[in-house]
């Protein structure tokens, strides 16, 4: 699947340098889609409020974004 704008995907939050928030995935919605593939979006946190990302890749490591997992 090709990302677009308004699509709901999964960002792979990387957590922060002092260990006080730890990786792990958030909702995010995609802005914008990239000549080069890669996507601008705004990312709802888990721990309140949200915050906007450029140039995100997709991928499964920290820093990227991915599909959400299909539940049947």
């Amino acid at each position: 699947m090709k990302p677009s704008i308004g699509r709901i995907v999964v960002y792979n939050h990387p957590g922060s340098a002092d260990g006080k928030f730890l990786p792990l995935q958030s909702p995010a919605m995609v802005q914008k889609v990239n000549t080069d593939g890669t996507v601008e979006m705004v990312v709802f946190s888990i721990y309140g409020g949200f915050f906007f990302n450029h140039n995100v890749v997709q991928g499964d490591g920290l820093g990227q974004w991915n599909w959400p997992a299909r539940v049947e």
